[in-house]
Formats: C-alpha cells, sequence, structure tokens
C-alpha cells in the first residue's frame, strides 16, 4: 500500500507536466504578439480532453471524437478590430488532416480538393473562418466581416500560425 502513494503521486505529477507542456506548445503556436496584433489581456482559454467544453459553446464533443486533446482560444485586437485564434493539438496529423477535410465539407457543401490540401476559408453570419493543419495542429482563425480583405486577413493569419506550428515538430 505504501508503494501506491508514491506511484500515483508520481503519476498526477507526470500529467500535470504534459498539460503544462501542452499549453505551451500551444501558447507557442499563438504566442502574444502576432505582427502588430496583441492577445488581448485575459481572453485566453486552454481545455484539455473534457475541459476544452470552456472554449466551444457546445458541441466539444464533435472535437473531441475528431481527435482534440486539447486546445487554446485568444482573442487578438489590433485598434478597434479583433481576431479570433484557436489552436487545437490532435491525436495525430491523419486526425488533423481528416478533420479539415469534415470542416470543408460542412462548410463548403461539397468534397474537398484532391491529394492534401492545408487550408480554406469561408464566410457567413458576419464572419470569415480560416482553417488550416500544421503536422498535428488544427488551427482556426475567424476575423470579423466576410469581404475579401476579411478572407485575406484570416488565411495570412492563419498562415502565420502554421509556421509557428512547423517549429515544433
Amino acid at each position: 500500500m505504501m508503494l501506491t502513494r508514491p506511484l500515483i503521486a508520481a503519476l498526477l505529477l507526470a500529467a500535470a507536466g504534459a498539460s503544462l507542456a501542452g499549453r505551451e506548445d500551444l501558447l507557442k503556436v499563438a504566442p502574444d504578439r502576432i505582427n502588430a496584433w496583441r492577445a488581448v489581456a485575459d481572453a485566453t482559454v486552454y481545455g484539455r480532453g473534457d475541459g476544452i467544453v470552456d472554449i466551444y459553446n457546445g458541441g466539444y464533443e464533435v472535437y473531441t471524437r475528431a481527435g482534440v486533446t486539447e486546445a487554446l482560444r485568444r482573442m487578438y485586437a489590433q485598434g478597434d478590430r479583433y481576431v479570433e485564434v484557436t489552436a487545437h493539438t490532435m491525436t495525430s496529423s491523419r486526425a488533423a488532416r481528416s478533420f479539415l477535410a469534415d470542416r470543408y465539407r460542412l462548410e463548403m457543401k461539397a468534397a474537398p480538393p484532391e491529394g492534401q490540401f492545408k487550408r480554406f476559408a469561408a464566410s457567413g453570419s458576419g464572419s470569415t473562418t480560416a482553417y488550416a493543419v500544421e503536422g498535428r495542429y488544427f488551427l482556426t482563425v475567424v476575423v470579423y466581416g466576410q469581404s475579401e480583405a476579411a478572407r485575406n486577413q484570416a488565411l495570412g493569419f492563419v498562415k502565420v500560425l502554421e509556421q509557428n506550428a512547423s517549429r515544433l515538430r
């Protein structure tokens, strides 16, 4: 029985360390500054496993079933403009690509392009969302607006996140 307590303590410490490491990696994908954009104070939410319920307003099970193990959501500001970023760690790069294809089918109402594709953008309900994958990271950027400028902004922002994620491999 005495051996059990140290073993449990070691397992709990290892789990806490893995959670901290995961959060730190996601903060490298979505750092405090991205070009002239700054993360809004107190607008960062991190969740792991069922804890991602704090990030999604319902429907988080879609993400966990798809292979999301943790996620970090941040709001960025530049003057009076805002961008919302969510970086997800998936169980594998295959799960990330599969989830991107699912999002494409849902948003575009069509089959995804043949071969490997890494990103796309879709507009609706007053916003534009860019979706992308880099390795085992699934990334989203929401820009408030539906213009071509909003689309370009979302895609440009998500490309920076992709570059950041590529450094974590």
